[in-house]
């Protein structure tokens, strides 16, 4: 919940500096349907045979970060996580291993995208009408905060790896020692200065994946095939079960979802947004400067119910290493 201040005196330097944070929204170029298994699955194929030829494209859609502040150098920053570039990775947890959907959750190896990388991708997306953003105006206290999370993020572990290694739909990166996917990443930064969407419902997406689409490594190497996976025609309910024995709870915000909200608070301005568009670009802005949070707050903290995918992840990244628990933070 956003704690709002009725009046506020701004230090000086929230009044002469701009800091800001922009949350960029590129849906997939195609609709997925995640009504159950079956339809997700289908419609996940038919966006990729749709989108194989299209250069400068992500599969699943895409969220990216850009920072303003004077502290930081250039005066700005284009930041996301993304997966590594090979698919040889995910090519042997499909097609080999036979993981079903546990696709879904589970953890590649991953890397934050390179400011560079992201102008050029952000340009294909304008260009085709399929991009969107939220802007933020926001303290110089609060940016301090999303740097030095970031930096903590992206620093090396006893385990020679950095969070940002790793890349999946599992990940919080607010835990201790999670990897991410895109959209997680920059809901984190703007978890950390209590800057969280006003419905989250309709930015996300939860369902319960049944066991008996789970292969793997995450279900005693059991090899699932598509025709089950096709014939699944909907979710497990978790009332008739237990999680992450009956069921994994599997809960991600979808781009395509976002997308089509901002469209529609630029319809309605029911959150308090304001219009704001940037080179053709439709955006929304908000000045959050008054929005209070605890800067003592610990960036990172225990995850606080188990999962499947992320026990899996820490045996296997912190194998010989100790308990992933005691690893101090840089």
């Amino acid at each position: 919940m956003l704690l709002l201040i009725p009046t506020i005196a701004f230090a000086q330097s929230d009044v002469d500096e701009v800091h800001e944070i922009t949350i960029y929204v590129m849906p997939t170029l195609k609709p997925l349907n995640w009504e159950s298994p079956s339809t997700l699955y289908l419609s996940m194929l038919n966006c990729y045979m749709a989108t194989i030829a299209v250069r400068n494209h992500y599969l699943l859609g895409h969220i990216a970060v850009k920072l303003k502040s004077n502290l930081l150098e250039g005066g700005e920053l284009y930041i996301g996580q993304t997966s590594s570039n090979s698919t040889k990775e995910k090519h042997k947890m499909v097609f080999k291993e036979k993981i079903g959907m546990a696709i879904l959750g589970a953890s590649f190896r991953g890397s934050i995208e390179s400011d560079e990388i992201l102008r050029k991708k952000l340009k294909a997306y304008s260009k085709r009408k399929k991009l969107a953003f939220i802007k933020y105006r926001i303290t110089k206290k609060a940016m301090e905060r999303i740097l030095v999370f970031i930096d903590r993020y992206m620093a090396i572990k006893e385990d020679g790896m950095a969070s940002c290694d790793f890349y999946g739909g599992a990940f919080n990166p607010n835990f201790k020692n999670e990897g991410s996917g895109c959209s997680a990443f920059a809901l984190a930064l703007l978890s950390q200065i209590n800057l969280v969407p006003e419905n989250p419902d309709k930015w996300m997406c939860n369902v319960n994946i049944p066991m008996e689409l789970i292969g793997g490594r995450y279900n005693n190497y059991k090899k699932i095939k598509i025709k089950n996976i096709l014939n699944k025609k909907e979710w497990y309910n978790s009332e008739d079960g237990i999680e992450n024995v009956d069921f994994v709870s599997f809960s991600i915000y979808e781009p395509s979802l976002m997308f089509q909200w901002i469209l529609e608070e630029r319809q309605t301005l029911a959150f308090g947004y304001q219009l704001h568009d940037e080179d053709n670009v439709p955006g929304l802005y908000k000045d959050a400067r008054e929005i209070e949070f605890n800067s003592e707050a610990l960036l990172f903290t225990k995850r606080p119910q188990p999962n499947l995918f992320i026990d899996v992840y820490m045996k296997e990244r912190f194998k010989g290493v100790g308990n992933p628990e005691t690893i101090k933070l840089p």
